[in-house]
């Protein structure tokens, strides 16, 4: 990347870990109870392990289970909780939300060996399965029912192949680095991630579940002058589109700037365009998402501010007139570690529907606007342990609102509480 380095403050890790400022394909989450026991299966004088570690590669992965309650009079039977972490939730179950397991080869940026080299290869495969499953295949990869289906929870516990992608990386002397991803990846939209490692709720934001892809099927290449900037573009298939298009032969814009001046401000401008619509090339989706974080120079640097702003048209998104369907969400975030045992989270959330066309709960062409409060602790209960440190919990309290009678009992507004237990390995 660069000689220069940036000292980065506790709070701003889990983002900057996934922001692609930092062009790396870094195991950021790798702990050690999955490697510790590699490395207790010996081969000759070394180990599993370090024959994986040789060859420069991370096997990782995360167990994630929750509960959700609605306290706003659901009956217990009922159907699901809407405005919930995928949409609508399964409540008043403890479920098995995912259980993924990683196999990555990480490009090091900074090694001597690559920058002598010049060049390195990497990538991922990511194989999840549980309760989240069925809310985010992407098409082509829905083993259980039709791509359109693919919120029926049925089975209720299901697998996906979530990300497989090769990296090549070169380096350009003075003039930084250039990295090529082709596969199936994460989207570069959103603040929060699919990973509960790196998101700060159990719910997410209806920006999260309603505005944007959760994975992209294409090529991207990113270019880093420094450790300051990165450039992103590519083309893909669409959203949440993989093995099948839902459009013959369409393809998306996808991009990126991001910019960090220092430790305390992350910029990222986020751009997609191109046709979603079932069965056309035509007409075209826009989102443009800025995202600002900020570390202030205040209580030891452990308080974090973010704001994810969204966009989103469709030119045909409008069912009554053909027209367009504007979508807008503004999501204010912010994040106290305590100490290491301890991180407050608030969220509050502005979400505009308009047309209808993106949350479904009023009538079609009826546009609805939507509002979250969420506050959540993260608990750490062993964060000196070397194999507990990677196990939280976090409880939170939410409140959804909406300009219409279409949340819990034809209400304005519902009260859900929810918890989830985390381990990453």
């Amino acid at each position: 990347m660069g000689k220069h380095r940036l000292t980065v403050p506790l709070a701003m890790a889990a983002l900057l870990a996934a922001s692609g400022l930092v062009m790396a394909d870094a195991a950021t989450d790798t702990s050690p109870a999955l490697m510790y026991g590699l490395d207790r299966i010996h081969v000759g004088k070394t180990s599993v392990g370090q024959e994986v570690r040789n060859a420069g590669f991370d096997i990782y992965g995360y167990v994630q289970a929750g509960y959700t309650a609605d306290l706003s009079g659901r009956p217990q039977n009922s159907d699901m909780i809407p405005l919930r972490r995928f949409g609508s939730e399964y409540g008043n179950h403890i479920e098995l939300n995912t259980l993924s397991l990683t196999l990555a080869r990480k490009i090091n940026f900074d090694s001597a060996n690559y920058i002598k080299r010049g060049w390195d290869i990497g990538g991922k495969v990511q194989f999840i399965y549980g309760y989240d499953s069925d809310f985010i295949h992407a098409n082509g990869l829905n083993f259980y029912h039709s791509y359109a289906d693919n919120v029926s929870t049925s089975p209720l516990y299901q697998f996906d192949p979530l990300q497989f992608y090769v990296t090549g990386a070169i380096h350009l002397g003075k003039m930084g680095n250039l990295k090529v991803k082709a596969g199936k990846f994460m989207t570069l939209m959103g603040y929060e991630s699919f990973n509960p490692v790196d998101s700060p709720f159990y719910s997410h934001s209806m920006a999260f579940t309603y505005g944007i892809p959760v994975t992209q099927t294409g090529v991207l290449v990113e270019y880093a002058p420094n450790s300051q900037w990165a450039f992103t573009a590519g083309v893909t298939r669409g959203w949440n589109q993989a093995f099948n298009d839902n459009n013959p032969n369409g393809v998306d814009f996808l991009g990126q700037i991001a910019y960090m001046p220092d430790s305390r401000w992350n910029f990222k401008l986020n751009l997609s365009e191109g046709p979603q619509d079932n069965g056309t090339n035509n007409p075209y989706s826009t989102l443009v998402e800025p995202i600002v974080s900020y570390t202030p120079p205040i209580l030891n640097n452990n308080l974090t501010l973010a704001s994810d702003t969204l966009f989103g048209n469709n030119e045909a998104g409008n069912p009554t007139t053909g027209g367009n369907a504007f979508w807008f969400s503004e999501a204010l975030y912010q994040s106290y570690v305590v100490n290491s045992y301890l991180t407050l989270n608030l969220r509050e959330e502005y979400y505009y529907d308009g047309a209808g066309s993106t949350v479904g709960l009023t009538e079609p062409g009826q546009t609805g606007q939507y509002g979250d409060l969420t506050a959540g602790v993260k608990i750490t209960p062993f964060p000196t342990s070397n194999l507990g440190k990677n196990f939280f919990i976090s409880p939170e309290i939410r409140e959804d609102l909406a300009d219409h009678g279409v949340l819990t009992n034809g209400k304005h507004y519902q009260t859900a509480i929810g918890v989830d237990a985390v381990y990453s390995f």
